[in-house]
């Protein structure tokens, strides 16, 4: 019986070609684009789970400051001791630095003398691997950090170092580390390469308890420096988060409050699993995703899925009429209806059958242009990815019933009296299912172009907006302590009289690394301790950047001029409450601290995005450049389109002062640019889908209009022998389907503007929902619809109606 049913089936098919070919296609583009954004959510929703016992292991935040805003991945030196002595749902904890670059040369081999600047290093506690269960290439994880000479790397690393040699081989092997005087540290451990899916990636971990001591030992709750990581009971993550309440009200809340401060303070728990798409805090270690686009991908995944389903569907059913003669006669020789929905849902297994086979094709071709379109590095993979596995058989079964079901059942329930006597109608539901069907595909297709050019246009507006500073033509040079305090001038001073650049500044921070140290600051009138943004720069920061002065003046060019003075930004004089008269005030930085210091405002400074536009402007403060120990920037402005030859000008600078190690610089726009980089591939992704279903919902339109044409042929022959024009023929079999689209239009936009608007609220900077964009939309749209329409019906239009009458 199932190989008659396939044999009738295969035969059905290729009798009938074009229904056949549309459908495929459109269920071949369908399962494609299901499948490629299953693997991109898949990628999305398993960072971190490569660790054995991830779901125990969390990250501590802090919130830290008096405006709600003010929320760090990281957390103050003395919680970690804190946590381990108080609460023994805890089974480890441990904390990671990332302070500086490192300097680093093999000890030995052919690349004894080459030195390299490592910028991906983290200092870390010698119970790192209780919390973090790596897997190790090499070693074991009690040596790996019991010494301080002891090192970890990555087999990547040392494959950079020492060649392509084991991991075994890499064990006992020496990096020299430092710049002047580099000292020498055992490789104790290697582990496995870090996946792609984590939040947490480094080449090199160091435990020098001596360098850094003094950060991992202070018992200071204002600093929120280091990351802070827990691995818990399981279970008991709720105690753990109320015994962080309790040692925030023991411990930190008095240490704020002698400062006259943190009433709002708490330390957040944060599962590492939730870190990539819900954590966007200020000294994340990389930038993270959003869950709004995985949620946003899976609907469009599914409906794209969906529209294939409903070409089927509405094909089907539009065709019933030639065949129902086919039914009628299977009735009348006994065929039960059983077996009539068997025979059409074996049609349609074959279809789905052929085009995901197909799907899985064009998947693994494409597979290199959707990496980078996402900017991932999926590997389609089908018989080790349990994800596709699993899916291929789900797909073949739903679509099967999906698609197959409303036709098989419709079809089979004609009657074959009145099919022999020519009565049967399609009926009114037939048609008004097919119409609702039709509206549905025009109206997710309509929404997904609103949304991606609107979407297009937030992209465009954070690309070309005014951040408040000119972000073209800077280089940023990271310097950490290789230019020393006492050298900056002289630095700066060699090319003075360079015609390519235009000007040069030392800064402790810089628009869109997220770095922000905080301060609390006062004013002498107030007495209201606010948490600031705070950090150093020199005379030339603010004409570097072409900060916009409102008021007072630059820090002073005489070298030490202007210390102890400060340049606040509006919102930092808004919530200080001297917007008024903010220059010449006093305000008190960090009082009672051992850094307390009395500071002089000489300037206000226009608001501008030193971090994204998701986040609105936070208070400011710029204090005058002094002594400064941890790591700094050198902004550098180049004078016109001469990166290149600066580039060469500012190595050969550097290498005066340090030979050894090489220039590491970035460039201010291309920087900028990765802040949003989930945004542009976002964008880049809805472009490819949203083409996929607007091709999906004129294919579906095509054959429609194909049966329609070829119902009505007689009448249009008919219509033209009595004089009827090509556009008024071309009205007449338009009308009802263009009437549908105009129907899909009033659902589609308040649908798109409602979604959009969701979307737009995680800007705090954003354009609106422009009119001009929904009316190009429509346009498109309607334009499509027409084209696709016409294209069909030109030929039945211009042929010779004598062909279609003479068989009257």
């Amino acid at each position: 019986m199932l190989k008659n049913y396939l044999k009738i089936a295969w035969r059905v098919l290729k009798k009938n070609r074009l229904y056949t070919g549309l459908n495929v296609f459109g269920l071949t583009l369908g399962i494609s684009g299901f499948l490629m954004i299953t693997l991109f959510i898949q990628d999305e929703l398993s960072y971190d789970q490569y660790l054995p016992e991830s779901s125990s292991v969390y990250r501590v935040n802090a919130q830290w400051g008096n405006f709600k805003t003010a929320s760090y991945a990281t957390a103050p030196p003395a919680l970690g001791p804190r946590i381990a002595s108080d609460i023994p749902e805890v089974n480890a904890v441990t904390r990671i630095l990332k302070w500086n670059d490192f300097t680093i040369q093999p000890g030995s081999g052919a690349n004894r003398d080459q030195v390299f600047r490592e910028e991906n290093v983290f200092y870390a506690e010698p119970n790192f691997f209780q919390v973090f269960d790596m897997p190790l290439a090499a070693g074991s994880k009690e040596k790996a950090l019991s010494q301080p000479n002891y090192i970890v790397i990555t087999e990547a690393f040392a494959k950079k170092y020492f060649g392509d040699i084991s991991p075994q081989e890499v064990l006992g092997k020496v990096l020299l580390i430092g710049s002047n005087d580099p000292t020498p540290r055992e490789i104790a451990a290697v582990i496995q390469d870090i996946p792609a899916q984590s939040h947490l990636h480094f080449d090199m971990l160091v435990y020098e308890p001596g360098m850094h001591q003094e950060i991992f030992l202070m018992d200071s709750w204002t600093w929120p420096i280091l990351n802070t990581y827990l691995k818990i009971e399981h279970g008991s993550s709720e105690a753990v988060k109320s015994k962080l309440d309790q040692i925030v009200s023991n411990y930190a809340i008095p240490a704020f409050n002698k400062e006259g401060e943190g009433s709002d303070y708490n330390l957040q728990l944060m599962p590492i699993q939730d870190i990539h798409l819900k954590s966007h805090l200020l000294r994340e270690l990389e930038a993270n995703g959003y869950e709004s686009y995985v949620y946003i991908f899976s609907l469009v995944a599914v409906f794209v899925l969906l529209l294939a389903c409903i070409n089927f569907m509405n094909l089907a059913t539009a065709k019933a009429g030639l065949r129902s003669m086919e039914v009628g006669v299977r009735k009348v020789m006994g065929s039960a209806k059983s077996q009539l929905i068997y025979q059409f849902l074996t049609e349609a297994f074959i279809l789905v059958l052929i085009s995901v086979i197909l799907s899985l094709v064009v998947v693994q071709l494409s597979n290199g242009l959707f990496n980078q379109l996402s900017g991932k590095n999926l590997q389609f993979n089908l018989f080790t990815n349990p994800w596709i596995l699993a899916m291929i058989p789900l797909l073949l079964i739903g679509l099967t019933l999906i698609s197959g079901a409303y036709p098989a059942f419709y079809l089979s329930s004609f009657k074959p009296l009145l099919i022999i006597k020519k009565q049967l109608s399609a009926g009114k539901n037939a048609h008004s299912f097919r119409n609702a069907l039709v509206v549905f595909q025009f109206a997710t297709s309509l929404t997904l172009i609103i949304c991606t050019l609107l979407v297009q246009r937030q992209m465009s507006f954070i690309q070309n907006s005014n951040p408040g500073f000119d972000k073209e033509q800077l280089v940023i040079i990271h310097n950490d302590g290789e230019i020393r305090n006492e050298q900056r001038e002289d630095f700066k001073g060699r090319f003075a009289s360079s015609g390519q650049i235009e000007s040069m500044s030392f800064s402790t921070g810089i628009p869109m690394t997220g770095q922000y140290q905080m301060r609390s600051f006062n004013s002498i009138n107030s007495k209201e301790n606010q948490g600031m943004n705070w950090y150093e720069a020199d005379a030339d920061y603010l004409t570097t950047y072409h900060f916009e002065l409102l008021k007072g003046r630059n820090f002073a060019q005489t070298p030490g001029t202007d210390a102890g003075k400060i340049i606040i930004n509006e919102k930092a004089a808004e919530y200080l409450g001297i917007s008024n008269d903010p220059i010449g005030q006093i305000l008190v930085k960090n009082e009672g601290e051992n850094d307390e210091a009395s500071l002089e405002v000489v300037g206000l400074v226009k608001d501008f995005n030193f971090e994204t536009y998701r986040n609105e402007i936070k208070p400011l403060v710029i204090e005058y450049m002094h002594d400064y120990y941890l790591r700094d920037y050198i902004t550098v402005r180049v004078a016109g389109n001469q990166v290149e030859s600066v580039l060469k000008e500012l190595e050969a600078g550097w290498d005066v002062y340090e030979p050894r190690i090489p220039l590491n610089y970035s460039f201010m726009d291309q920087d900028f640019a990765k802040v949003y980089q989930s945004e542009m591939k976002m964008a880049d992704l809805l472009k490819v889908l949203t083409f996929m279903s607007i091709l999906i919902a004129c294919l579906g339109l095509f054959g429609l209009t194909a049966y329609t044409t070829h119902l009505r042929t007689k009448e249009i022959g008919i219509r033209k022998v009595f004089g009827a024009s090509m556009a008024e023929i071309f009205v007449m079999l338009s009308a009802s389907y263009l009437r549908l689209v105009l129907i899909s239009v009033a659902l589609a936009i308040p649908l798109a503007i409602y979604f959009m608007n969701q979307w737009l609220e995680e800007f705090a900077y954003k354009t609106g929902i422009s009119i001009w964009v929904i009316t190009l939309a429509v346009g498109t749209c309607l334009g499509l619809a027409a084209l696709t329409i016409f294209f069909q019906t030109y030929k039945s239009i211009q042929a010779n109606p004598v062909k279609s009458l003479k068989d009257e």
